[in-house]
């Protein structure tokens, strides 16, 4: 009896040992189902969003440096002006008064030093007089003492003349330069995009706690450029000379080229972060009417636009093992079988990555299903997907029902 359950049992493990393996010599072996590509030089141009605003590259806000109201415009929004150009008149009335008061001021100056000069050659005399009275004892030393302190004294007066005689030159000059400062004249060529001051409002200048008001914008609209905050984590991988396509939102089919010019060196805060002002001068297609204000995104481009080997940004697995180390991976087919192969990756956009070493060109490169590449082991067995077969015979379906 013990002897026939010992047989028994040999025999259970001998069909749970055998019977797999018949199966599988009846059956076949079992093999995955993947896509595969194969690993050849592409063009990859990764990118970077950024947003902002379309302006022209030279703007020029003019404001009043002195209170008063606007007496004359002389221009109109749209026009071209020259560097130089009278624009606009403010009110005179009050700084020309004011020169006029210091002319006269100066005027007196002129007039105190040339008393005081008469004085001092008469004092002068005086004292020469008193010296030959001195030595002829007709007079006394005290007498000959207040002579030439006479004397000293009418200097000292001309001194001051002359000291105030140039302090008048300076407040009437500071009162002709605030004059000059009604006529309000262009300090670049360009062209009036903004004129929002009327004939009739006050110019009131800007200081530390009051902005002043805005008498007109003059432009050069040869030249836009785009100016685009770029999200602290991205801009260590900007660098001047860039290329860049900025969309504005007047015209968001139409990719006008940018290089970068200038890259903030401190951030801006904002509510969701820190970001870094870049500027984009822009290459703007003839008829394209682009205008200072415009909001824009704009795509930075990281790369030379140069082909390298690269493969599906879905092929790369990306691991990390116990030291914190982040490694990548590829899948390849060889002769049916799955094949594990470490890459080292470079620059990728949405569809390439480019791998800087552990492949070749003409390596067949298992990219999906995503479920495979997480199941695969090494050494199995993988049969390879027509990839768009599916696709294939829809088109046919559509073009037959045409």
């Amino acid at each position: 009896m013990k002897l026939h359950r010992k047989w028994l049992a040999a025999g259970v493990v001998l069909a749970v040992i055998v019977l797999p393996v018949l199966i599988k010599s009846v059956r076949g072996e079992a093999r995955t189902e993947v896509e595969v590509v194969t690993a050849a030089e592409q063009e990859i141009n990764p990118t970077i969003l950024a947003s902002g605003t379309v302006n022209y590259l030279t703007e020029v806000n003019l404001t009043s440096e002195v209170v008063a109201k606007v007496e004359e415009i002389l221009v109109k929004e749209g026009d071209q002006v020259e560097a130089g150009q009278l624009l606009l008149r403010l009110d005179p009335e009050t700084y020309r008064n004011a020169v006029e008061r210091e002319e006269a001021s100066r005027r007196q100056s002129l007039i105190s030093i040339e008393r005081q000069r008469l004085a001092l050659a008469l004092a002068e005399k005086k004292l020469e007089r008193g010296a030959r009275l001195l030595e002829q004892r007709m007079i006394g030393q005290e007498q000959y003492d207040e002579l030439r302190n006479a004397r000293d004294l009418a200097k000292v007066e001309l001194q001051g003349s002359e000291e105030a005689l140039r302090r008048s030159e300076a407040v009437l000059g500071e009162a002709r330069e605030q004059l000059a400062k009604t006529d309000i004249r262009a300090p670049i060529a360009g062209t009036i995009v903004s004129l929002p001051i009327k004939v009739g409002e006050t110019a009131i200048p800007s200081t530390n706690a009051l902005a002043g008001s805005v008498l007109m914008t003059i432009a050069d609209t040869s030249a836009i450029e785009a100016r685009m905050k770029v999200d602290e984590a991205d801009i260590a991988r900007i660098r001047l000379g860039q290329k860049a396509d900025v969309y504005a939102a007047a015209f968001q089919d139409t990719g006008v080229p940018g290089v970068v010019r200038q890259i903030a060196l401190a951030p801006t805060v904002e509510a969701q972060g820190r970001a870094y002002e870049v500027k984009l001068l822009l290459d703007v297609p003839e008829g394209l009417a682009l205008r200072s204000g415009m909001s824009a995104r704009a795509d930075i481009h990281l790369g030379d636009g140069g082909r390298s080997l690269a493969v599906p940004v879905e092929a790369v697995v990306v691991e990390e093992g116990e030291d914190r180390q982040v490694r990548r991976h590829v899948w390849l087919e060889r002769e049916g079988r799955a094949e594990k192969r470490a890459i080292e990756t470079g620059l990728s956009d949405d569809r390439w990555e480019a791998v800087s070493s552990g492949l070749q060109a003409g390596d067949r490169v298992i990219t999906g299903p995503a479920k495979a590449l997480r199941t695969l082991r090494e050494g199995d067995a993988v049969a390879v997907k027509e990839k768009g077969a599916e696709d294939r015979a829809g088109s046919t379906v559509e073009a037959a029902a045409e």
